[in-house]
């Protein structure tokens, strides 16, 4: 049987982040004792961050910053269990963690997945770059289930079942 202590979930906030939040909580629902992480990798926070320390040179700002989006990843999974909860499939929320980083989407996934011993990774997929790009890459997803040392659940945009209209 496939068990899971530790799953990772990327975040960008869309519907299909949504879904791939839905899908995590459910599989922690039946792996008792999970731990999830919440990843919301902002490319150009390092850029953010200094323009804030520029115009409010205080500590404080920084750590207001990061913790708002910390908040937002919590309040993504509470929008999920309410959802979960209004469609007859009550779920507990498992430890969460969360984690705000600037960098490269895909290295930062895989730094975490290494520092946390992350058994599985559930990501939503848009769909693909598009274009000579995606052909030839992929998308970060993708790139993510071919390099990612442990299992990786694709989501896709349609959702998970209780999404779906």
């Amino acid at each position: 049987m496939f068990s899971v202590k530790r799953i990772l979930v990327p975040i960008d906030f869309s519907d299909v982040a949504h879904a791939a939040i839905s899908a995590a909580l459910q599989v922690a629902n039946d792996n008792q004792g999970c731990e999830i992480i919440g990843l919301h990798v902002q490319p150009d926070l390092d850029t953010e961050l200094q323009r804030r320390m520029e115009t409010a040179p205080h500590g404080s700002t920084i750590m207001n910053a990061i913790e708002a989006h910390e908040a937002s990843i919590r309040g993504a999974f509470a929008q999920e269990l309410d959802r979960a909860a209004a469609a007859g499939k009550a779920l507990v929320l498992p430890n969460l963690r969360t984690y705000v980083s600037g960098g490269d989407w895909l290295e930062v996934c895989l730094q975490i997945i290494d520092d946390n011993q992350v058994d599985l990774v559930v990501a939503g997929t848009h769909g693909g770059a598009g274009g000579l790009k995606g052909l030839l890459v992929g998308s970060d997803t993708e790139r993510l289930v071919h390099k990612a040392p442990c299992s990786v659940f694709v989501v896709k945009p349609a959702g998970y079942p209780y999404l779906r209209d």
